[in-house]
């Protein structure tokens, strides 16, 4: 999406205002690493490395709980490793995502603080390489669902008053495509987007 960085920036010039105008609010941006699989597609292990970022605004409800609201861009997907390359097996796919999420956080301790939320993803591009021979867009009948819905918990690290650092799981709660076929086995009901996160918070106000 060539107007994604406007977008965000613009939301973040929002949220800085938002935050400036209203004392029990706050906000900010935030950035880092996603490493990502896609559970049902017979690959193990986070090998497919991506990137997020976006901006949040938050206000506390209680002492100890805040609510916070998230927008963000982020990148998912799935990765052979280099063992499974070497074997003769390969499969890459980019799942690029504007997830919106709505976040629960609880102070732990004087500097810790765990979350959890839900988050709603648009999917805005996906493709997929399945034996290196250059990325191309599923087939119709393999095509990744455009909406994800997904749930998330983590733990943030106050390094100073403005700056923490960030560890978040997000799982989709719904299949974000079918097996090939349309296999359905209990809970398995297709593949599944597992994102290990890894950020910074930085509080502007």
């Amino acid at each position: 999406m060539k107007t994604l960085p406007g977008m965000l920036f613009l939301f973040a010039l929002t949220l800085i205002s938002f935050s400036l105008h209203a004392q029990r609010f706050h906000g900010g941006v935030m950035g880092g690493l996603a490493a990502t699989q896609l559970d049902g597609d017979n690959l193990g292990g986070y090998n497919k490395p991506g990137v997020r970022v976006g901006g949040w605004v938050n206000t506390r409800v209680w002492p100890h709980n805040i609510l916070q609201l998230e927008l963000e861009y982020i990148q998912k997907g799935s990765k052979v490793s280099e063992s499974e390359i070497k074997s003769g097996k390969y499969y890459h796919s980019l799942l690029n995502y504007i997830q919106v999420s709505l976040v629960a956080k609880t102070s732990l301790m004087k500097r810790l603080t765990g979350e959890t939320g839900l988050a709603g993803g648009y999917l805005t591009r996906s493709v997929e390489d399945k034996d290196g021979g250059g990325f191309i867009e599923p087939e119709p009948d393999d095509a990744f669902t455009q909406f994800e819905f997904s749930g998330l918990v983590g733990i943030s690290y106050a390094l100073s008053e403005n700056l923490a650092v960030n560890v978040r799981f997000n799982y989709s709660l719904l299949p974000v495509r079918e097996h090939p076929g349309g296999q359905k086995w209990l809970l398995n009901r297709g593949q599944y987007n597992n994102a290990m996160l890894f950020s910074l918070y930085y509080r502007i106000d």
